[in-house]
């Protein structure tokens, strides 16, 4: 069974069609298509042959389902944040540097110093205008652990009228040395980003904003 999907993406002036699909057992590839005005200017794709091998078709269906999912979710979340290579992106480098100075958006962490206590992450943050240093209220905040390429969601919220929001977690028992804990906020087609690097032994690690 082949499993695809379709999402239309607005990243300042411009709009992206991204496309997600399964090429089926004979052409065993995972495909992401990014098109700006019917033009290709990115793609991704992943060679899950070696995986399906074995694979019962009621566990393979699943697999894949989800592996669908978490590509197209992972290749709009780099669009997003303006991290894809995008090919002949004209319209997307104007588009990214206008976010990048007026729009940019300041999300910080209240508590750097005790955010992950005793196995649980306890991320209390704050999102503001970088200029005006406006509050943003009823913004989309999620966190995920990015670790070898793969994503996992943990956690989402929103922000209130005063900018702030909480999320806890426990922290995953098999984190590996050098992933990262991300924390995006979106208001609109403005965002903020927050990377913490994660050593498997310590599990103290100080918070880097992207910008």
């Amino acid at each position: 069974m082949n499993f695809g999907f379709n999402s239309n993406i607005r990243v300042g002036e411009s709009t992206y069609h991204v496309q997600t699909e399964d090429r089926g057992p004979t052409h065993p590839f995972l495909d992401t298509v990014v098109y700006l005005s019917g033009r290709v200017v990115y793609k991704r794709s992943t060679n899950y042959e070696k995986f399906a091998r074995g694979m019962v078709e009621k566990n393979l269906t699943q697999w894949l389902r989800e592996r669908v999912s978490q590509q197209h979710r992972d290749v709009i979340a780099e669009l997003e944040a303006g991290t894809l290579p995008l090919h002949g992106k004209e319209k997307a480098q104007k588009a990214a540097a206008k976010v990048e100075t007026g729009d940019h958006l300041d999300l910080r962490l209240k508590n750097p110093k005790s955010w992950f206590v005793a196995g649980n992450v306890i991320l209390e943050i704050e999102l503001r205008e970088k200029n005006s240093k406006k509050a943003i209220g009823e913004a989309e905040v999620q966190v995920c652990l990015e670790q070898e390429r793969r994503r996992i969601p943990c956690g989402e919220t929103t922000t209130d009228a005063k900018g702030c929001a909480k999320l806890q977690f426990p922290m995953p028992a098999d984190v590996a040395d050098g992933s990262s804990l991300v924390v995006r906020a979106r208001d609109g087609s403005r965002f903020g980003e927050l990377r913490f690097r994660l050593k498997s032994k310590a599990r103290e690690k100080s918070p880097a904003p992207v910008s």
